[in-house]
């Protein structure tokens, strides 16, 4: 650690938070908060929900990077660096002279939960929901569990908190596998020093960090390698790449699978009732009937890593399957928001081609053959969708209608022209694709085209300037239309 960081790190010390409007930062900053530290931060992009929520909780934001921000709520003891400030950055350069010793958000989630036991659910694909339905499951049996997640965890109402801040006691991580900071490349996951890792499945992703799979395997094999002899893996032994990196556990590992595994499905899911029931069978040989709104076989598989993270962390089969209901998913993972006429609107995270296909397959699952699936889709990234271009062939298999929105470039914005959404939409084998300028382009053609029947999902980091909800309003406002309440999921 930085010189001074231990002496920052005591109840009542101030810790100002540069980038505190991420998801990461600002969850960080309730939990510190909660913990008893005088919170405060600042971002480029400080906006509402985010800014609201931390002002509501007592936390002071600060629109923009200044220098005069380290000075403007009294002295800080602890700089926390979220991984979107940039190198430069006049705040973090300011501190960095004034000496104020500092640590990155994930090193400070670290330090908030030293004496916790730790688990991480990691893998390329369903982390957050993986994370969250756990969260869900420990909660309801009485555990108390502290929480970081990347998406708002709808029975929390935030994307993170302290839980029972006994020593032992329970901390659930959404395993970040991506760069810790501007200065700092590795994975955000090898700060957590977990005892308990769920393992989903590993595939090329972040290729503006990791130019190949072989690199982007490396800091899961540390992960692993770094749990202690008693501690527990829990992987996926469906996806390969996940398997092969369970042999450099050092501690008992247990695998999950939809037809084989320690936990495994007994049946094919079946859906009723908005609903996917699944028959398990647990280690013991007790079988469990588990309700829960997941769909697809991903849906299957995040469910089956949960129960058994969940009973390596002391809930039972049977408890957890009891609990498995109640839980209430996450903002903008296939987060149903509401009907209008017959038509479905859905809206969802979905950035890499692997999730559209899994996106689609639950919907197809949940909505049945007779549905049409309407998809509105907006690359993420250059360097992903470049790195990934012939892998969206088949991504939009199971879609009747595609709309590609103008790529988000994030915080690549130097490299605009490298890839379009049309070259997106000249591989996509299936529905031809529609390319729309913007959101308001793609509501207007929405709402011309759609019919009863139709389920509407809206696919982007960003949420494609608000493209799900804005249509659903509009939809609304078309004459004979029969809405359904937001809280009554078919």
């Amino acid at each position: 650690m930085t010189v001074g960081v231990e002496a920052a790190l005591r109840p009542g010390a101030h810790w100002h938070c540069l980038g505190i409007c991420g998801y990461a930062v600002s969850g960080l900053a309730l939990i510190a908060r909660a913990a008893g530290r005088r919170v405060t931060g600042s971002d480029q992009d400080a906006y509402p929900p985010t800014t609201e929520i931390l002002r509501s909780a007592g936390v002071p934001v600060d629109p923009g990077h200044d220098p005069a921000n380290l000075l403007r709520h009294g002295k800080v003891d602890l700089l926390v660096v979220g991984n979107q400030v940039r190198r430069g950055n006049p705040e973090w350069m300011a501190a960095r002279r004034e000496g104020i010793p500092e640590l990155s958000e994930a090193a400070a989630y670290r330090a908030l939960t030293a004496e916790r036991t730790r688990a991480v659910v990691c893998g390329t694909h369903g982390k957050t929901t993986t994370a969250a339905l756990l969260a869900q499951i420990l909660d309801a049996g009485g555990l108390r569990p502290g929480v970081r997640l990347g998406a708002t965890a709808r029975n929390l109402g935030a994307s993170a908190r302290l839980g029972d801040p006994t020593p032992g006691s329970p901390f659930v991580f959404e395993g970040d596998e991506y760069t810790t900071t501007a200065r700092d490349r590795r994975a955000k996951f090898l700060w957590w020093d977990p005892q308990v890792v769920g393992l989903l499945n590993l595939e090329l992703d972040h290729p503006d960090v990791y130019p190949d799979l072989i690199h982007y395997r490396r800091p899961f094999h540390q992960l692993v390698q770094g749990l202690p002899g008693h501690g527990r893996l829990v992987v996926n032994r469906d996806d390969p790449e996940a398997l092969a990196v369970a042999r450099a556990a050092p501690c008992p590992v247990v695998t999950v699978g939809r037809d084989a595994g320690d936990w495994h499905l007994r049946a094919a899911p079946t859906v009723t009732g908005g609903m996917t029931r699944l028959e398990v069978r647990a280690p013991s040989g007790e079988r469990i009937t588990v309700r829960v709104p997941l769909f697809g076989p991903a849906g299957a598989t995040d469910t089956l890593v949960a129960l058994a993270l969940a009973d390596a962390l002391g809930v039972g089969a049977a408890a957890a399957a009891a609990a498995a209901p109640g839980y209430l998913g996450l903002a903008r993972r296939l987060e149903w928001l509401g009907s209008a006429g017959g038509v479905e609107v859905v809206d969802d995270y979905a950035h890499h081609p692997t999730e559209v296909a899994a996106s689609l397959a639950g919907l197809r699952s949940r909505f049945g053959p007779a549905a049409r699936l309407v998809m509105v889709y907006v690359p993420h990234t250059y360097s992903r969708t470049r790195a990934l271009l012939d892998d969206y062939g088949g991504a939009f298999r199971l879609a009747d209608r595609v709309l590609l929105g103008p790529l988000e470039p994030a915080r690549e914005r130097r490299r605009a022209g490298a890839v379009t959404s049309a070259d997106v939409a000249a591989r996509v084998r299936g529905p031809r694709p529609t390319l729309v300028d913007d959101a308001d382009q793609a509501i207007r053609i929405l709402c011309r085209e759609a019919r009863p029947g139709d389920v509407i999902c809206c696919c982007s980091v960003r949420g494609f300037d608000g493209c799900a909800p804005r249509l659903l309003a509009e939809l609304r406002q078309r004459p004979h239309t029969c809405i359904v309440a937001p809280d009554a999921p078919p």
